[in-house]
């Protein structure tokens, strides 16, 4: 079904009887949907629970957002997807980026939120490290001294260009794969540091880890496990990122087992 969601024509779906139990989805403009990566998993779990699923905006056939959303805004959308759909206080289940926006409305909306299935969750940042550090100095003195070789006439369309290929070579694979309309929307989400976050979040948590994530490497998931206040940790042994995806009906057993648990306590 369509709805117009905090202004934003959205694409959302519902399948499914019992407890409600929301998805958020990852990070992928061009690529990631609730139709591809949420469905499936939608499907597995339905005969026991009310799913609602819902394409962020900017993703599968929601609209693109007017402006440069962070993690607030995002956040801030889909809690008007939730109070449109009186959804009060779901389980909320979701991956990588979708877990950045989980992780900040169980910290400013707690009693909005059940439950957490976090997997592949994003939202801290990298350690830092001697290639971390230099890679980007070196990518800004080479766009500084190109840019100032464009001052010259001669060379302004061959400096505009030679930008442009310094940005590719520089830039993650995540970044490159985004919109150009987006581009300024997902810097701003991967410069938000959730670690402050952590110790806040009460909510009975399931972290579900792939052992070979480089996306979000499993040392995210035994920080998350250590620092929030109700969390255990579930590694997927040489899977990957999309651990849940690849293990699709494993991984709705432990969001079953783990949810019935919830309620009973």
């Amino acid at each position: 079904m369509n709805l117009q969601v905090d202004g934003i024509p959205s694409h959302v779906e519902r399948v499914g009887q019992g407890r409600p139990v929301l998805l958020l989805h990852g990070w992928g403009p061009r690529s990631v949907s609730l139709q591809k990566h949420l469905m499936p998993l939608a499907q597995q779990l339905k005969n026991h629970y009310e799913v609602t699923m819902a394409d962020f905006p900017g993703h599968g056939e929601t609209r693109k957002p007017s402006g440069d959303y962070g993690v607030k805004e995002y956040a801030q959308w889909t809690l008007a997807l939730m109070d449109q759909l009186a959804l009060h206080k779901p389980a909320i289940v979701a991956h990588s980026f979708g877990g950045r926006v989980a992780l900040y409305l169980a910290a400013h909306h707690p009693d909005r939120v059940g439950a957490l299935v976090l997997t592949g969750c994003a939202g801290l940042r990298p350690r830092r490290t001697l290639k971390g550090w230099v890679r980007p100095r070196m990518y800004q003195l080479a766009r500084v001294s190109t840019q100032a070789l464009g001052l010259i006439p001669v060379f302004t369309e061959k400096s505009k260009q030679a930008v442009d290929a310094l940005r590719v070579a520089f830039s993650s694979q995540d970044y490159l794969a985004t919109p150009a309309e987006l581009r300024a929307s997902f810097n701003k989400i991967v410069r938000e540091d959730l670690h402050p976050l952590l110790p806040d979040i009460a909510q009975p948590t399931l972290l579900v880890w792939g052992e070979k994530d480089t996306a979000t490497p499993l040392w995210m998931g035994e920080m998350m496990a250590k620092e929030m206040q109700n969390a255990r940790l579930l590694v997927y042994e040489a899977d990957d990122h999309f651990a849940y995806f690849n293990q699709v009906a494993r991984f709705a057993t432990a969001v079953d087992v783990f949810l019935q648990e919830v309620a009973e306590s």
